[in-house]
C-alpha cells in the first residue's frame, strides 16, 4: 500500500509540475504575442507618421528662407531623432529580423553593434522553432552581451548557438569574471522567462574569469504542441 500511495503522490506532483510549466508558457507566449503586435503597430502606424512629416518638412524647406528655414532644419532634426528613437524602441520590443531571417540572423546583427570582438557560432542549420522561444532565446543574447560590454568592455566574447533535443545559446567573455545574479534585474529576469518554457540559466564566473552564461530550452516539449516540426 504504502509504494501505491508513494506512486499516486508521485504522479500528482508529475501532474502538477506539468500544469505549472504549461501554464508558464502560455503566459510567456501571449506576452511574446503581445510584444509583436505591439511592434506591428509602431511599425506601420507611428513610424509611418515619422516619415510622412519628415517629408512634408522637406518639401517645406525647398521655399523656405532666413528663421523659418533654420527652424524647418531643426524640425527635421528633432523628426530624425525621434524616428531613430522610435526605430530602437521598435527593435527593443520585437526585431523583424527574428521573424524574418531567424534566430541567428538577429543575433549577428546585435553582436555587430558592439564591435568586432564579439564572433557569433552556429555551426549547424536551426529547425523550425516556436517564435516565444526564439524571443526568450534572443534576448537572453543580448542582455549578455550587454553585461559583457559592461563589465568585459573590449574582451574577446563568443557566442554559440547550437540546437538538438534542446535549444542552446551559450555566452561566454574574456573578462575578470565575479558575475553575479542580481534579484529583479538583468539575467535573473531572464532566467525566470527561460524557466517558463522549462528551461535552466546558467552562469558560470570565477574570478579571473572567463565568464559563461548558458540558457537551455528543451524543444521536445513542444513537438506536437505549438512548437518545434520534426
Amino acid at each position: 500500500m504504502r509504494w501505491r500511495k508513494r506512486a499516486n503522490h508521485e504522479e500528482s506532483a508529475a501532474k502538477r509540475v506539468h500544469q505549472l510549466t504549461a501554464s508558464r508558457r502560455k503566459i510567456a507566449e501571449a506576452y511574446e504575442v503581445e510584444r509583436l503586435r505591439i511592434e506591428r503597430d509602431l511599425h506601420d502606424g507611428a513610424q509611418q507618421h515619422f516619415v510622412a512629416a519628415a517629408m512634408k518638412v522637406g518639401e517645406a524647406k525647398l521655399d523656405a528662407q532666413g528663421d523659418t528655414l533654420a527652424l524647418l532644419d531643426a524640425a527635421a532634426t528633432d523628426l530624425k531623432r525621434g524616428l531613430e528613437t522610435l526605430r530602437r524602441t521598435v527593435h527593443g520590443i520585437h526585431p523583424s529580423e527574428l521573424t524574418d531571417r531567424g534566430l541567428v540572423a538577429a543575433v549577428e546583427t546585435a553582436a555587430a553593434q558592439y564591435g568586432p570582438h564579439v564572433r557569433v557560432r552556429a555551426p549547424h542549420l536551426l529547425p523550425a522553432i516556436d517564435a516565444s522561444v526564439l524571443a526568450a532565446a534572443y534576448f537572453f543574447t543580448t542582455e549578455a552581451l550587454t553585461n559583457a560590454a559592461k563589465y568585459a568592455e573590449g574582451c574577446p566574447v563568443h557566442v554559440l548557438i547550437t540546437c538538438d533535443d534542446t535549444l542552446n545559446v551559450v555566452v561566454t567573455d574574456q573578462g575578470d569574471g565575479g558575475a553575479e545574479f542580481t534579484p529583479g534585474r538583468g539575467l535573473d529576469g531572464m532566467r525566470e522567462r527561460v524557466a517558463a518554457f522549462g528551461g535552466t540559466l546558467e552562469l558560470n564566473s570565477p574570478a579571473g574569469g572567463p565568464t559563461t552564461v548558458a540558457a537551455r530550452i528543451p524543444l521536445l516539449l513542444f513537438r506536437g504542441e505549438s512548437g518545434v516540426g520534426a
